[in-house]
């Protein structure tokens, strides 16, 4: 499978340190994410190591946040980057530190518009989607299923506020007889309609000073 690739880089950029990079692409699984686990476990102080999520359509949710939890515990200083678009639990990746950064991590802006993917944790059956709300609180899956979402429910509440969403003084706007809502609030909708969010992400959107990057 593609990905998981480790790679030591140093750029002709003289801004940029020597670090090590770990391309996840793909898909979001143990085969693609292990790699990275291993090397974050290995790390030492003074090691810095680039995450590059590069065309991922997603995946595993108990692997990400077990990828997450190997980010937050090594010793190494960690550039989260991405390529032109991620999804799912690949989006979710990036999303975490940038909106809840460790002192040694950092989501980075893009260098170049992005288009991320992002939806509430769900079962799949082919091409047949089930949410939580669905299943029967006799399902053993469902009291794991409704944690996970509680958990990207925050995300997507704390990534909405850094946008803008708590300093609207109003959703809607009238323009004669005319309605229009934010797109935030679309955005709102769809996400807690179960439905997928795509979130464009460019260089400077929402960025702090820490975030920013230059070619």
């Amino acid at each position: 499978m593609d990905g998981g690739v480790v790679t030591a880089v140093k750029a002709a950029n003289e801004e940029l340190l020597e670090r090590t990079v770990i391309e996840l692409k793909s898909v979001v699984s143990v085969q693609t994410v292990r790699p990275m686990i291993d090397a974050l476990n290995a790390a030492i102080e003074g090691d810095l190591i680039e995450l590059h999520i590069k065309h991922n359509g997603g995946g595993d949710v108990d692997v990400l946040f077990a990828l997450i939890s190997a980010i937050v515990h090594t010793k190494a200083q960690v550039e989260i980057t991405i390529g032109r678009y991620i999804m799912s639990a690949a989006a979710t990746l990036w999303l975490w530190f940038w909106l809840w950064p460790a002192p040694h991590v950092t989501s980075m802006m893009p260098l170049k518009p992005a288009v991320l993917m992002y939806h509430r944790p769900r079962r799949s059956h082919g091409d047949y989607y089930c949410f939580a709300e669905s299943l029967s609180d006799t399902d053993q899956t469902k009291a794991s299923l409704v944690q996970k979402v509680k958990i990207f429910d925050d995300l997507f509440d704390a990534m909405i506020n850094r946008l803008g969403w708590n300093q609207l003084t109003d959703a809607c706007l009238v323009v004669g007889d005319v309605s229009y809502q934010h797109y935030l609030q679309h955005m709102k909708e769809a996400y807690y309609g179960n439905k997928d969010c795509v979130i464009p992400v460019f260089p400077d959107q929402g960025a702090t000073d820490e975030d920013l990057r230059t070619e």
